[in-house]
């Protein structure tokens, strides 16, 4: 089997910011892995340290020296690289049929409020029905007030803390923002014990994601009380086969459960699509952040329509993308 690793940087259309930090181009790790008979499989490798704390460094050494101690991220690119190329010989999808399209949310990044409003109204006129809003800024209720004024009373309005808040912040803040009509609260502290703290204070659900990536995780959230929903990411879960685990284990115990991405690539936002579609996730999937980008890569699958996108429907991960694409954001190559 032959691997090549690939370094790549793409930059954002504009600073992304969030309670976590500022990202102004998106780092990723490729993975092609090529078998005797010239079958190909590709998987990607999505840390983003101030989300998981992981490093590419980390991830380029596990994945060089196929350490089976390497970080999630690692074992992600593995496994998408080999189900891709399975999948490819065998002339089918990574996933299991399922829905065709899946519905999607609108990420807005923290900024000024006036310009995030703008983003969102853009939103609705692209027919989005679901909006994530980045909090945990200081100017958190003057941003909410004008996001929800800009798309109106009816789509569904989320906001995500990045678990920058103290218990105590997160009953307050979400109180103050219960006029706009908020859907749900994603991660408004660090610790499942502190989300279940903020749950018996407010009426708003709350969703886990930092805090919950396996389905150990999911078990210890339930068992904390600490949220009504899961947000579960490919990148951070370990791979495709943990993450659907994740999901399973949120629906037997009663949970809601969506899908995002890590401003993952194309390679990821793929395989989550075909996650969703195969496991019938309902709630909006945080996975419209190619658009996000500022290079052709996030032209690598067709952009939402009408808030939904097409599940690609493979071989393997459905994506045929020219190497001057990857060569337009390509850092360096790294070993064989």
């Amino acid at each position: 089997m032959k691997r090549r690793l690939a370094r790549l940087s793409i930059p954002l259309r504009e600073p992304f910011a969030t309670a976590g930090g500022v990202v102004a181009e998106r780092e990723l790790v490729l993975l092609r892995l090529e078998d005797d008979d010239g079958a190909v499989g590709y998987g990607e490798a999505a840390p983003l340290t101030p989300y998981d704390g992981v490093t590419l460094d980390e991830v380029v050494h596990a994945l060089l020296g196929g350490s089976d101690d390497g970080p999630p991220q690692a074992h992600a690119a593995e496994e998408m690289a080999l189900l891709d190329l399975e999948a490819n010989r065998a002339g089918r999808a990574i996933g299991e049929p399922g829905a065709d399209a899946i519905a999607v949310n609108r990420t807005l990044a923290g900024g000024p409020p006036a310009e995030v409003a703008d983003r969102a109204a853009e939103g609705v006129r692209e027919g989005y029905s679901c909006f994530k809003l980045k909090v945990g800024l200081p100017d958190d209720a003057e941003r909410v007030a004008a996001v929800r004024e800009a798309i109106g009373p009816w789509p569904a309005l989320r906001i995500d803390a990045n678990g920058a808040w103290s218990p105590a912040e997160a009953a307050a803040a979400i109180e103050r923002l219960v006029p706009y009509d908020i859907q749900l609260v994603e991660q408004p502290c660090a610790t499942l014990e502190e989300m279940a703290e903020v749950r018996r204070e407010v009426d708003v659900p709350l969703a886990a994601d930092e805090s919950v990536s396996t389905p150990e995780d999911v078990r210890a959230a339930v068992a904390a009380g600490a949220c009504d929903v899961v947000n579960v990411k490919l990148a951070p879960s370990g791979g495709f086969s943990a993450a659907r685990e994740a999901l399973r284990e949120a629906a037997a115990n009663g949970l809601n459960a969506f899908i995002s991405s890590t401003l993952d690539g194309p390679w990821g936002i793929s395989a989550a699509l075909q996650l969703a579609a195969g496991e019938r996730v309902q709630l909006a999937c945080g996975l419209a952040t190619l658009e996000l980008f500022d290079a052709s890569l996030a032209l690598a699958l067709p952009p939402p329509s009408d808030g939904l996108l097409v599940v690609p429907q493979g071989p393997g991960l459905g994506l045929a993308i020219d190497d001057e694409v990857i060569r337009e954001v390509l850092v360096e190559e790294l070993g064989d």
